[in-house]
């Protein structure tokens, strides 16, 4: 963002300027495996990112401005009711709250920023595992961390924020080798109605052998979205002497019902390229779109 103050004192429109590629190496390992009599296995995604600086346009401490998503978000998060608006309302104008921070990309990314709002958030769930203590509850595994805000906070090196996946050995049926068979121990999400909620597809890239030399498309379950992404057939290329099948993203994954009509239930009613993943963790507002989907 290069105009903040205008946006606002001024009304003028957003000026944005791309920063990037800032590139990571990620690397991925499975643990806690536990192989079940119905032909699945459950485990939990450790994931590393490791930064490759000669790929990317500048270090970790280049500074940016963008949008300050703790604020935004809890704006959100009670939009609808007046009581809670006018709380929250109060509460970010006693703390002089700012819809823009100018970070670093390491902070916004795996490090993370002290906010206010993340401050409040955090104490009021400290009290919360006090008293989970004191009933003796079992804490949650998948409980995001309130203490900073960044895109990656705190899943460098852990194993919480995909949550618990089951996968389809192909041990009784070679057919189902690499199919999602659960999340979190559900066969849907609460984050879209009807066959949208699904959790379907590959678990991890995994499929059936002879697969991607026999269809034009396939299907991976992405824990970040909530939903499947599918790829489509794009060229047949040469991998050290090896020929492989390369799939490609397909343009309809984030189309809206005008353009896709199987995306109804996404309830994606904004322009299409974009898609709204607000209910699939933390009921804050965030969007995802292929790059340059505004071009």
């Amino acid at each position: 963002m290069i105009n903040p103050s205008d946006l606002f004192h001024s009304h003028e429109k957003p000026i944005l300027e791309e920063r990037g590629p800032y590139t990571f190496r990620e690397v991925e390992k499975k643990a806690n495996l536990t192989w079940h009599e119905n032909g699945t296995i459950s485990y939990r995604r450790v994931k590393f990112w490791y930064f490759e600086r000669e790929m990317s346009v500048g270090p970790l401490t280049d500074m940016v401005t963008t949008i300050n998503v703790p604020v935004v978000g809890s704006a959100e998060f009670v939009r609808g009711d007046f009581f809670m608006e006018w709380g929250i309302s109060d509460m970010l104008s006693t703390i002089e709250a700012r819809i823009f921070v100018k970070r670093t990309i390491g902070e916004l990314l795996f490090d993370g920023y002290e906010d206010t709002v993340m401050d409040i958030g955090s104490s009021l769930d400290s009290d919360d595992d006090y008293f989970e203590e004191e009933d003796e509850v079992e804490k949650d595994p998948n409980k995001v961390p309130m203490d900073k805000f960044g895109w990656f906070y705190k899943r460098n090196g852990t194993s919480w924020s995909d949550g618990d996946l089951s996968m389809h050995t192909g041990v009784d049926d070679m057919s189902l080798l690499g199919k999602i068979a659960s999340w979190n121990k559900r066969t849907r999400t609460d984050a879209f109605p009807g066959d949208c909620g699904l959790v379907r597809g590959s678990s991890d890239g995994l499929f059936p052998p002879g697969l991607t030399s026999s269809t034009d498309s396939i299907s991976i379950y992405s824990t970040d979205l909530c939903r499947p992404l599918h790829f489509t057939r794009s060229t047949t290329q040469d991998v050290h002497g090896i020929p492989v099948q390369k799939f490609d993203l397909a343009a309809s994954n984030f189309a809206n019902s005008s353009v896709c009509a199987e995306n109804a239930c996404y309830n994606n009613n904004i322009p299409s390229g974009v898609q709204n993943v607000t209910q699939c963790k933390m009921e804050s507002p965030a969007f995802v779109s292929r790059p340059h989907f505004h071009l």
